[in-house]
């Protein structure tokens, strides 16, 4: 297991994994301190002291509030939090605030830039100096293992007040992904990443003679039928409109739907959902069922969805708003908002979504467990989280009280639709059978450039991993190094051992998610 995780250490170090959030900002500027310095203050406070006698008693108590301050800062007692972006963290601490009367001032946030590989390697190099403050860290699906299976990264959440009560009304997905390998709770999410298949229900109309959701979601209900309507719509647009923009986001789909781990026994599992999907993309990439040439997150990709290029994308619930589909309309006013809706789509899915955990040094555990349970076991708080960022949350109460009383109107690009109606029957469809572990990212960015491409001759009929069939003498590692073939060859995908995942030959990096 040693050599395992030295082996994985030394591929993330060269993967930058792109982030399973697509709420990936362009901050990425270096982790500051937001902690005010108040030494000043508390020393002009002290100075007070010889202010006129009516007015001692107010100055006195002035000195001793700023003093109070100050040692503040200094024992680090605001709460530090750890993410990736600020595009969470900020309305976060915005309604949390306006709700609870505690101001930004008691927060230190500290930003990394982005997510994946990059964040995490970030955190390991801020936790690795002791003196460095954490109280919450925002970990990803992919990567949340990492930390909440390492003791000394964080703690159980029973540590700093957390019962099983709290989590009572929390979809059971949503746990299963915080607890370590051991069982032990150590991460809770606010969100829960249900995704669908949004489409352009003007082309939708045009191509296929559907005018309502229900109608659309007839047509792309399984596989089959959607790459029967994949075909429909290439004839009927003369090969002009695509029904999804890339394989990245029906990859997704297939990853969620897994039914084993991507780690069993220290092995590489490749699963029939693995060979599903490339069974899939090649037929999708050879018969021009996608927006060919064009990768997934690119200033391109954004664009496709104000022409009639491509007529859907597949969106978690953080992607309606600016991280995917907004950004994909051309923004409010922009040349397709408006136009959009959204179905469940050929099997329920989810894509992403972010853990808050304590970090083991923590030392302001009560404001540490009040913020979290704002977002996650209060189920009024959770519900006015989900109508002002418009995300599907993890408490079901907030969801059934928002579905119940109709009064949420749904995002602005979907046109009057309310997004959490479909969410809700996926995020109750929700399997977890695959379960994840802590290798999942580092594992989905060096397998992902061999279950995508750019160029359908990407996918051939034998698909090695950078075409490696030896090994340098002066490797251990044996040969011949993993190759895995596409269904239709009759071969089977044999388990791996997670050591051949070699640094030394890691292929270049096309990121789809």
């Amino acid at each position: 297991m040693k050599n395992l995780k030295k082996t994985l250490a030394m591929i993330s170090s060269v993967v930058m994994a792109g982030s399973m959030f697509a709420a990936c900002g362009n901050d990425t500027t270096p982790a500051t301190d937001s902690a005010a310095d108040t030494t000043t203050a508390a020393a002009d406070a002290a100075a007070d002291d010889t202010a006129a006698a009516d007015d001692a008693a107010a100055d006195d108590t002035a000195a001793a509030d700023d003093t109070a301050a100050a040692d503040t800062a200094a024992d680090g007692d605001k709460l530090t939090v750890l993410c990736w972006n600020t595009d969470d963290i900020d309305p976060m601490l915005a309604l949390f605030c306006e709700k609870t009367g505690h101001s930004k001032d008691e927060f230190n946030v500290k930003s990394f830039g982005c997510g994946g590989g990059e964040a995490a390697e970030n955190y390991d190099a801020y936790l690795a100096d002791a003196s460095n403050d954490a109280d919450i860290m925002f970990v990803e699906a992919d990567w949340a293992l990492k930390y909440i299976n390492d003791d000394d990264a964080t703690k159980p959440l029973s540590d700093i007040g957390f019962t099983d009560a709290d989590y009572a009304d929390l979809y059971d997905y949503t746990l299963e992904i915080g607890k370590s390998t051991s069982g032990v709770q150590k991460g809770l999410s606010w969100q829960a990443a249900a995704g669908g298949f949004c489409y352009r229900e003007d082309l939708a109309e045009k191509y296929l003679n559907v005018t309502t959701p229900d109608d659309f979601q007839a047509l792309v209900s399984d596989w089959d039928k959607f790459v029967d309507t994949a075909a429909k719509v290439k004839d009927a647009s003369n090969g002009g409109t695509a029904l999804t923009s890339t394989m990245g986001g029906v990859w997704q789909v297939f990853s969620a739907a897994r039914k084993t781990p991507w780690v069993v026994d220290n092995k590489l599992q490749l699963d029939d959902e693995c060979k599903k999907f490339i069974d899939l993309a090649k037929s999708m990439y050879d018969n021009g069922y996608v927006v060919k040439d064009l990768a997934q997150w690119s200033t391109d990709w954004y664009a496709a969805g104000q022409t009639d290029s491509t007529m859907g994308y597949f969106v978690s619930t953080w992607g309606f708003g600016n991280s995917i589909l907004t950004q994909a309309a051309g923004g409010e006013g922009g040349a397709t908002y408006g136009k959009w809706k959204v179905v469940v789509g050929p099997q329920p899915f989810y894509w992403g979504g972010t853990w808050a955990t304590v970090a083991t040094r923590c030392n302001n555990p009560e404001l540490a467990k009040e913020f979290i349970s704002f977002f996650t076991s209060d189920a009024d708080t959770a519900r006015a989280y989900a109508e002002s960022k418009g995300e599907f949350v993890s408490n079901k109460k907030a969801m059934e009280g928002i579905l119940a009383d109709g009064t949420y109107a749904g995002e602005g690009v979907l046109g009057g639709q309310n997004q959490f109606e479909v969410l809700n029957d996926v995020a109750a469809q929700i399997d977890m059978a695959g379960g994840i572990t802590e290798y999942d990212s580092t594992i989905h960015a060096f397998l992902l450039p061999f279950f995508l491409s750019d160029d359908p001759s990407g996918l051939q009929t034998q698909v090695p991993l950078q075409s490696l069939h030896t090994v340098p003498a002066e490797s251990s590692h044996p040969a011949p190094v993993l190759t895995m073939f596409l269904p239709e060859t009759g071969h089977d995908i044999p388990e791996y051992p997670l050591s051949l995942l070699h640094p030394e030959f890691l292929p270049p990096m096309h990121l789809f998610r």
